[in-house]
């Protein structure tokens, strides 16, 4: 197993408290609907009032827990970057294991790689990733995915989920999606300038509505980078079609207050 040095603390702050630290930080968003407290990645810490996913709500009667051994040596090894389809068919896989008939739920990409690079998801591609699937009887479970390997997993007998993906319902890849992107001006973030929050391009695709359409539920592909006046940004598309729901960007004052209003 490679790269699970930091693995515990990964999933102290983005899976046992489902992610509290992060609600805490972030600024209300208009543009979005947000229905469920969902699992967020901490380089969305800004972003992700917009897409309020849900993924683990109150968790009750868990399956069990497998836990990784860490590997120090392993973090001198050059990491590897695969794309969100193949960690979805991995995660698929490994789901497989502990109850039947799952269904994607939702897929992100972890902003934690050990070697931080401004071109890491120029391609669709990140080292560290997060997929989760549930079923009808609310089976569910949460894998992380490091290096093209499962690190850690974690399942539970009930637990509520966002509305489960039909993959033939999709029709745009992360890396379709980052190219349209760069094609709005967005770009990946300096792991160098810390007003970045980013490094790279990141990724999360899951079920979410428009606060101006909040029935319309769609496959929501979102793509996190730096807009071309160099602030925290996102662009969302819709994974069926490809069309382009919402590119905002993330203004910050100096009396503390945020704003989200569109690059475009």
């Amino acid at each position: 197993m490679k790269k699970v040095t930091n693995v515990m603390i990964v999933l102290i702050s983005v899976i046992a408290t489902g992610c509290s630290n992060i609600d805490g930080e972030q600024q209300e968003n208009n543009d979005l609907v947000i229905e469920q407290q969902a699992e967020k990645e901490n380089q969305n810490t800004q972003s992700t009032d917009t897409v309020q996913e849900s993924e683990t709500p109150a968790v009750a009667d868990s399956g069990g827990i497998e836990t990784p051994s860490a590997d120090t040596s392993s973090q001198e090894d050059d990491k590897i970057e695969i794309s969100m389809e193949e960690v979805i068919l991995i995660g698929k896989d490994e789901a497989a294991k502990y109850y039947e008939n799952l269904q994607l739920t939702s897929v992100y990409s972890y902003d934690n790689d050990y070697d931080r690079s401004m071109m890491s998801g120029d391609d669709g591609k990140r080292e560290w990733w997060y997929v989760n699937f549930a079923n009808e009887k609310n089976n569910y479970v949460s894998i992380m995915i490091v290096d093209g390997e499962v690190g850690h997993v974690e399942h539970f007998d009930q637990n509520g989920n966002n509305k489960l993906i039909d993959m033939d319902d999709v029709n745009m890849t992360a890396d379709e999606a980052v190219q349209k992107a760069k094609d709005y001006g967005l770009v990946g973030g300096d792991p160098d300038n810390e007003s970045h929050w980013v490094s790279g391009y990141n990724f999360k695709m899951s079920y979410a509505s428009l606060a101006s359409s909040p029935n319309d539920y769609r496959i929501f592909l979102e793509v996190i980078g730096i807009s071309p006046k160099g602030n925290f940004a996102h662009i969302y598309f819709d994974a069926a079609t490809g069309e382009l729901l919402l590119a905002e960007e993330e203004i910050a004052y100096s009396d503390g207050d945020v704003e989200w209003k569109s690059f475009l």
